[in-house]
């Protein structure tokens, strides 16, 4: 698994696509109108702010960093989480050395440094703090409608924040 910061906009998409809890029933639907927006999004956002340091950013906006030393393997690893109602980014350290660090492509050596993975993921979850403080959940912009036996339910694809959070990560520090 390629992490998804280092893969193109289609590859990263389809990435987060499939881990989206609802996959099995949009692969039908045309999601190109809306994933777009949530990349436009991310990019957006990260345009203005880059240049700036990560780490003073979440400083300025009160937010607690915690480093969280154990190993977690569930169906979708997690390498960070941002908790909104703490205003509490946390960074999984052993899935992040176990997991993510191997993973990196040789082109992208230059993020192998522990410090610099760390503020990828600052940046990430400091997108999910911008969506949940400023600029509302991207997964809320426009929901799908998927059809469950008789019903019809409008459900939000929480891929399209992260989607949007990867681009801003990757606008923010030029990975391209």
């Amino acid at each position: 698994m390629v992490p998804s910061v280092f893969l193109n906009k289609q590859q990263l998409i389809a990435q987060e696509l499939k881990f989206d809890i609802y996959y099995n029933r949009i692969s039908d639907l045309n999601l190109d109108d809306i994933l777009e927006i949530a990349w436009n999004r991310g990019i957006k956002e990260a345009e203005k702010i880059k240049g700036k340091d990560i780490k003073q950013l979440i400083f300025q906006e009160n937010i607690l960093i915690e480093t969280d030393e154990k190993s977690y393997n569930p169906a979708y690893t997690i390498f960070s989480d941002y908790n909104s109602k703490e205003r509490k980014i946390t960074i999984y350290k052993k899935n992040i050395q176990n997991v993510f660090i191997p993973s990196i492509p040789d082109k992208y050596f230059f993020w192998k440094d522990n410090e610099k993975i760390v503020d990828l993921f600052l940046t990430h979850e400091y997108f999910h703090h911008l969506e949940a403080e400023y600029i509302g959940l991207t997964s809320e912009i426009k929901k799908i409608q998927i059809k469950i036996g008789p019903f019809i339910l409008k459900r939000r694809l929480r891929a399209l924040s992260e989607i949007a959070a990867h681009a801003f990560v990757k606008e923010f520090y030029d990975i391209w």
